[in-house]
């Protein structure tokens, strides 16, 4: 029995060795980002959809639209049941129960083009939201509201990422080097919009303290999404709320128009700029870059328990339809989203609910082939164009 300790405790001493060596030699040999590149791009790029065994499908999608919609008259039924079962599995209020609270001005920066303002308040549950408006100096987008001038405004929902609201914004920080929304929000008020960038929870400057290997760009809000999910709480579900909240603060700008107010998200924020859609009133238009995929075909991340037995993610989006509605995968993105931009399974079911309604051509969807972050990203020139016909 001695010798056999003495030969395990053998095998584990030269097992760690031979992990530190190979762990020197990458350390070594490549940049945080270069390993990141070289194991992800093993990554296949042939995503398959997710088989599990038959005897938990028997009662899946049950609410979905391709279940439930075969006429015009269905699918204002199913709409108004398909978001009274969304609310109530995510636990999310309807928006007249949003109460604003008092806003405070953290900062005020003004460029040659715009005016960038950052605040706070306190969200539904007391946390603390945050959140940028990036005001232009000329009024290329304006119209006449009651006498006074305003304007054409964007909400943009981040992906997820330690980068934040920083990225959006197109300001510097350690994670520079890491940011993927090409500076989207900078962009559109140079274009002439008034944008509002929120920072998403457990991201950017509403990051948590946590035990991770840095750089590590996507542990905090992976640690608060685990942690908040054992607590009883969803991490989705909350950021809808703080996003609902901060479009009631807009909506209550006199110099904002809220007939032209568009939310867009890239990643993470595309289902929250659907959900929000869907629930809100005056959202004229809605883009979701990289941000609508099939939870039933390729699982992805996030995890809700039930949702599955009713609804899938393509549904939300399709239950959008008529209004404008603009999506977008890369061909070169990997795992779920590249499966969609490959095989378009959830572009299909809402390509179909605009169809029924009549509504083709206020649905825009683009699969592109930008190399930049392997795709997963804006597709600008596309985006800007879908803004500019239906908001600007």
């Amino acid at each position: 029995m001695r010798t056999r300790f003495k030969f395990l405790i053998a095998v584990l001493v030269i097992s760690i060795s031979i992990n530190a060596l190979i762990g020197y030699y990458y350390s070594d040999k490549y940049t945080p980002t270069q390993l990141f590149d070289k194991f992800t791009s093993s990554q296949p790029t042939n995503f398959e959809p997710i088989q599990i065994p038959e005897i938990y499908e028997k009662q899946v999608l049950m609410l979905s639209f391709e279940k439930n919609v075969f006429s015009k008259q269905d699918f204002t039924l199913w709409k108004t049941e398909l978001i009274e079962k969304f609310q109530n599995i995510f636990e999310i209020p309807d928006y007249d129960d949003i109460i604003l609270m008092p806003i405070e001005e953290i900062s005020e920066d003004e460029y040659d083009e715009y005016l960038l303002n950052k605040y706070s308040t306190s969200a539904q549950d007391g946390d603390k939201i945050i959140f940028y408006e990036l005001k232009p100096k000329e009024n290329t987008k304006t119209t006449s509201c009651e006498g006074k001038l305003c304007y054409s405004t964007v909400l943009i929902i981040p992906g997820s990422g330690n980068q934040g609201a920083l990225d959006a914004i197109n300001q510097p920080s350690q994670y520079s080097s890491y940011y993927y929304h090409q500076g989207i929000a900078e962009k559109l008020v140079k274009s002439g919009y008034v944008v509002f960038v929120i920072e998403n929870r457990g991201w950017g400057e509403r990051g948590i303290k946590m035990n991770c290997e840095q750089p590590d760009i996507y542990c905090s809000g992976n640690e608060l999404h685990r942690h908040l999910f054992n607590l009883g709480y969803n991490q989705y579900s909350l950021q809808v709320i703080d996003t609902m909240q901060l479009l009631k603060h807009i909506h209550n700008l006199d110099y904002v128009n809220n007939e032209k107010i568009a939310i867009a998200g890239l990643s993470l924020g595309g289902p929250v700029s659907v959900a929000v859609s869907n629930i809100s009133p005056n959202v004229s238009s809605t883009v979701a870059a990289s941000g609508v995929t099939s939870k039933y075909q390729t699982g992805g991340s996030g995890v809700t328990p039930g949702m599955l037995k009713y609804f899938d993610h393509p549904d939300l989006a399709a239950a959008l339809s008529p209004k404008p509605l603009y999506l977008s995968w890369g061909l070169n993105e990997k795992v779920e989203f590249g499966y969609e931009a490959n095989n378009q399974y959830s572009a299909k079911i809402i390509n179909n609910s605009y169809k029924l309604l009549d509504a083709e051509e206020k649905l825009v969807i683009i699969i592109h082939d930008e190399q930049f972050n392997y795709g997963h990203t804006f597709e600008m020139t596309s985006l800007i164009d879908f803004l500019d016909n239906t908001i600007g």
